[in-house]
């Protein structure tokens, strides 16, 4: 058993939080791309292909800005919601990836298979089902199931109208394939403000578009997600095409409370009545960090995270009933 540099003992008078019910978290990625861009030619290709690694798992949507070609046929089909989305996080280059609300430096890659997978051990608070008529005027339907605590914040509801494939050949690349290409946002580029429900309960909202013109209606649907208005992260996202099961009985993982978090030193995840049979840290890139645990009795394992850089983690407990995740902020 590995001993940490300092005991944190449990006492039957400590007040222990419970394990909160989570819905699986998609992860949602934010594309910034330009028809005409060659670098963009050459770099998305290996986004698709992580994308489809995880088909059940993953969101995707790809707005153009006008940069470095306004002559971009999909920037030029809507310009306004287009610049709108790329001004709401600052890029200024594309290509460029923003995953669940936070956009990405990765290097050589747009998106590191690491820090995907990290995001995919994530948990939400909610459960959004996605529903939508069928023909050419359409009503897109959104409701979000409250499993556990909503984060405090402002939340936004959008719900973005994307063609999943699109044939163009540019006359600049000569690329042909545009995948999840934006067209519209429902009912506005800003969104709706919404009022999530207390744990057990849920909101409906429904929205009426019409596919336009020059679309082509099989491959259009829609991608529904909620933001906080202020740290921009995204809560979670649905779509009609995902599996809805409302069962949180079994989840895939559930949330762990973390005590103290922020964490300077040593901290405790309650994992209810589990015992800790495994404890792994993730940085937020996805590299797997060694740090020192003791699993000391059923409902709680403590461990130390003294000597790690000043940043956000995932920790992921592995117990006897399940999988608990959750994130730490190290101070």
């Amino acid at each position: 058993m590995k001993k940490l540099l300092f005991t944190f003992a449990l006492t039957a008078c400590f007040l222990v939080p419970e394990v909160q019910s989570q819905a699986k978290k998609y992860a949602l990625i934010e594309h910034f791309t330009n028809s005409n861009c060659s670098t963009c030619a050459q770099r998305n290709p290996a986004l698709y292909t992580l994308i489809g690694a995880h088909p059940d798992d993953v969101h995707h949507i790809a707005y153009h800005p006008s940069f470095p070609y306004p002559s971009c046929i999909f920037y030029q089909a809507n310009m306004s919601e287009n610049t709108a989305r790329t001004n709401y996080y600052g890029v200024v280059g594309t290509p460029k990836v923003a995953l669940n609300g936070t956009l990405v430096n990765g290097g050589s890659q747009l998106l590191p298979a690491a820090t995907l997978n990290a995001a995919l051990l994530l948990t939400s608070p909610i459960q959004m089902q996605v529903t939508e008529t069928s023909g050419t005027n359409r009503t897109a339907t959104v409701q979000i199931y409250t499993h556990g605590t909503v984060p405090e914040g402002s939340y936004k509801l959008y719900l973005a109208v994307v063609e999943k494939t699109v044939i163009h050949t540019s006359p600049v690349t000569g690329a042909t394939d545009h995948r999840d290409v934006f067209r519209t946002m429902l009912p506005a580029i800003d969104g709706t403000p919404v009022t999530l429900a207390q744990p057990g309960g849920n909101i409906s909202l429904s929205f009426n578009y019409s596919v336009a013109s020059g679309w082509n209606a099989a491959e259009v649907y829609v991608v529904a997600f909620v933001q906080n208005t202020t740290t921009k992260e995204v809560l979670n996202s649905g779509t009609r095409f995902d599996s809805f099961v409302l069962s949180t009985g079994e989840p895939r993982f559930q949330t762990a409370s973390v005590q103290p978090n922020p964490v300077s030193e040593t901290a405790v995840a309650y994992i209810g009545d589990d015992r800790a049979e495994s404890l792994e840290v993730f940085a937020i890139n996805g590299q797997r960090t060694s740090v020192s645990f003791e699993n000391q009795q059923v409902g709680g394992v403590s461990f130390s995270m003294a000597g790690l850089p000043r940043g956000i983690y995932v920790l992921k407990v592995t117990g006897e009933k399940g999988v608990y995740t959750a994130k730490v902020v190290k101070s």
